[in-house]
This record gives structure tokens, C-alpha cells and sequence, in this order.
């Protein structure tokens, strides 16, 4: 009796070590198995590429051309952004406005005593300043006397300080700027620039010439060039800022700005210290208009336009996965019977879906490393044509190649697990 209990016990034994069935014979086809070493499944999957090079060039250009996309598209709003900040107007970032309200409060008028200036140059920082007023329509402005036509279409009729022109960045071409004389005479004087002159015939061979406006003689004394950009000065008849608080020929002045010209870095500064300088009873009710800052706007110009084009790019990537992962499920099918043989021989699954996943990786590698090229070529390009310093990442160019391997590994993902679900025997057996 207790012999028998041990054979039976010696039976489980041996039952416990020595696998039963299916299961048995799953282990042991699998230990039979050869295993596939790495640089073999390499091999194995580039010359699987090296015998479809059409197909495989095709594909990879596909990669490329979306990553190129992406590249070019960061580099070149960068670098775009970049020319924006470095050719932000210098003027314009050190310009600080002023305005006067409409309608007369405490000690504060529309039109203030021209002293007011004084008042802006005294600030730190502030290099020049002077009140301007524009009138409030486009009047009839003529060469000839008792003109009926419009010699200066849309023509614009300012009344300002000589100051204020100088803080405009206006330059004299010929003849003479206002004086205080011109002011305290009410000395029926103007200016006129370039585009103006050139319209009227003023060309500086007529000593003394005559313009006139609504039917008012001014005479001109000078001619100066708008600095670039500013359409308040170009195609405008300036008067001396008299004419604003007096308003001659029929003109109806706007309320007066203060222009004020800072130093470099100092127009936030002066913008909160110019209301309580102009108007100490009630600065509340002037306006400051401060430059924007260039970083902000460089910023601006740079998210908005990478937005636009990274989603251009994305697409483009995107087809070329779409490319990739077609491209891979039509090798599966034409390679049925490669795989199903394969598979009779031993091969795993996990090794046949493994070289289909390198395949479709080294695609992707391949088609980054040719997208980072192509997309650094045409950022420079660009950047070349348009004068602008190239602007690139260093970690996007040097991660390039790894977003082609990671697009094309999950491109190939379901192409590799359709050949892994190859039967060998039905392949075998239709000799497909």
C-alpha cells in the first residue's frame, strides 16, 4: 500500500515536470524555435527595401516631404519673427501720443496754449515734443487762384509745432521749418511734403510759391520728406498750430495731440507721466497711446503664423503615414507566401511582425533624415532671399530622424501585425 502511493507520487512528479497536450506541445515547438538576433531582423528588413527601391523611394519621400514641411514651417516663422523685432520701427517704439478730449473739463481744452508743450519736453527721457491737430475733413486745396479743381486729391491739412514734426521724424528738404515768429504774427505760412509738392508743382524755382486752401492763400516756406510708413504726413499741407486754435479758410480742427519723441526704452515711463504733466486738475482725461512692446508682437506674429502652417504640415505628415502604412500592408499581401513559409520553418510571430515594424522604421528614419535636410535647405533659402538671419532649433533638427522612426513604426504597426496572423498551412496549401 504504501508502495503505491509512492509510484503514484513519483507519477505526479514526473506529470508536474513534463508538459501535457497543447500546451506541452506549444512550449516545445517554441523552444525548438530558432530565435532571430537583432542584426539579422536588420538585415533581413533592408534587403526586403533594397529589392523594391521605387517603391521604398517613393515612400520615404512621402515622410520627407511632411517632415520638410514642419521643419521650414518653424524655421522659417521664427526666423520671420525675428526680422519683425529686429526691423521693428525704431521710431514707432519711441513714440508716445497724447490726446486732448473733445469737449472742454477743469483746465483741460481741446485746443491747448502751445506753452503746453514745454510742459512734455520737460520730462526725463523725452527728446522732443509738440502739439498737432488735424482737420477734421479733406478741403479744397489748390495751386491756382480761384482753382474749381482739386489739385491734391484727398488732401490732408495739419496744424502742428515744429516740434511735433521733428518728433515725427519729418526731415526739411528745402526751405525752412516754422518759427515762434510764424506763431505769435499768425503768419499765413505752410508746409508741404514731397508727395504734396510734387502734385502742386512746387518745385523750388518760384520763390515764395502760393497754395490754396478753401480759397486762402498760404504761402510755402519749406518742403520735407514723411519718414517711411506715415501716412499722416505724406500728401498733407502743414500749417502752424496757430490755425488749429483759430481755425482760418472754413477748416474745422479735430482735437490736439501731443507727439512726443522718447529715448529708447523710456515711452512707457513718459506715457504715465505725460497726462499729469499736460493736465495736473484732471489727467484722467487725456490719453496716453504707448508703442507696443516687440517682443509681444514678435510673439504674435510667430504663433500665429506657426499655427497656419503646422497644421499645413501636419497633414502633409500625416499623408505620408498614410503612404507608409499602405505601402507596408501591400508588401504583406504580396509576401503571403514568403511569410507563410517562413513561419512553417520555424519563424515566430513575433519575429515576422518585427521585421515588418523595422521595414516600415527604417523608412521612416530614412524619410526624417531626408525631411530635416530638405526643410533646413529651404529655411535658408527663404531666409537668403528675404535678407533675413536664419533662425533654426537645434533640438528640431537633431530629433528630426527620430520623429521619421516613430511615424513609421506606428504607420507599419498594423501591417505588421497582419503578417504576424498569416497562416502558414493556408499559404502553403494555395501556394499564395
Amino acid at each position: 500500500m504504501s508502495r503505491s502511493r509512492k509510484d503514484s507520487g513519483d507519477r505526479r512528479t514526473v506529470d508536474r515536470r513534463k508538459p501535457s497536450g497543447r500546451r506541452g506541445t506549444r512550449t516545445a515547438r517554441r523552444a525548438s524555435r530558432p530565435r532571430t538576433h537583432p542584426l539579422d531582423l536588420l538585415t533581413q528588413a533592408f534587403l526586403a527595401l533594397a529589392g523594391r527601391r521605387v517603391r521604398t523611394l517613393l515612400t520615404t519621400l512621402g515622410i520627407a516631404v511632411g517632415l520638410a514641411a514642419a521643419l521650414a514651417t518653424l524655421g522659417i516663422t521664427a526666423s520671420a519673427a525675428g526680422a519683425v523685432s529686429d526691423q521693428f520701427d525704431a521710431l514707432k517704439a519711441t513714440q508716445v501720443t497724447v490726446k486732448f478730449p473733445a469737449t472742454p473739463a477743469a483746465d483741460v481744452q481741446p485746443q491747448p496754449e502751445p506753452a503746453t508743450a514745454e510742459r512734455a519736453r520737460a520730462l526725463n527721457g523725452v527728446r522732443a515734443a509738440g502739439l498737432r491737430s488735424r482737420a477734421a475733413d479733406h478741403p479744397l486745396v489748390t495751386r491756382l487762384a480761384g482753382g474749381t479743381e482739386n489739385e491734391l486729391p484727398e488732401g490732408n491739412i495739419t496744424a502742428a509745432q515744429t516740434e511735433a514734426l521733428e518728433a515725427l521724424a519729418a526731415t526739411l528738404e528745402r526751405g525752412r521749418w516754422f518759427d515762434e515768429g510764424h506763431e505769435k504774427r499768425q503768419d499765413r505760412v505752410a508746409l508741404l511734403d514731397t508727395a504734396a509738392a510734387d502734385r502742386l508743382t512746387v518745385d523750388g524755382a518760384t520763390p515764395n510759391p502760393l497754395v490754396y486752401v478753401n480759397g486762402t492763400a498760404f504761402t510755402v516756406i519749406g518742403v520735407y520728406r514723411a519718414p517711411v510708413g506715415n501716412t499722416d504726413l505724406t500728401s498733407t499741407v502743414v500749417l502752424p498750430y496757430w490755425a488749429a486754435r483759430q481755425a482760418p479758410a472754413k477748416l474745422e480742427f479735430a482735437p490736439a495731440e501731443m507727439i512726443i519723441h522718447t529715448e529708447l526704452g523710456a515711452a512707457d515711463q513718459v506715457g504715465s507721466e505725460a497726462p499729469l504733466a499736460l493736465a495736473p486738475g484732471a489727467p484722467e482725461k487725456l490719453a496716453a497711446l504707448v508703442p507696443p512692446d516687440p517682443r509681444s508682437l514678435r510673439q504674435g506674429v510667430e504663433s500665429q503664423t506657426r499655427a497656419l502652417f503646422l497644421g499645413l504640415a501636419a497633414v502633409s505628415l500625416g499623408v505620408g503615414a498614410l503612404g507608409v502604412s499602405n505601402t507596408s500592408y501591400v508588401s504583406v499581401l504580396e509576401r503571403r507566401a514568403e511569410i507563410g513559409l517562413r513561419r512553417a520553418l520555424g519563424a515566430s510571430r513575433r519575429a515576422v511582425a518585427g521585421q515588418f515594424c523595422v521595414e516600415s522604421g527604417l523608412v521612416g528614419a530614412a524619410g526624417g533624415a531626408l525631411g530635416t535636410v530638405l526643410g533646413i535647405q529651404i529655411t535658408a533659402l527663404t531666409c537668403l532671399a528675404k535678407g533675413w538671419v536664419v533662425v533654426l532649433d537645434p533640438t528640431l533638427t537633431a530629433i528630426g530622424p527620430l520623429i521619421g522612426l516613430v511615424v513609421g513604426l506606428l504607420a507599419g504597426l498594423y501591417p505588421a501585425l497582419a503578417a504576424a496572423r498569416v497562416l502558414p498551412a493556408e499559404t502553403l496549401r494555395s501556394g499564395v
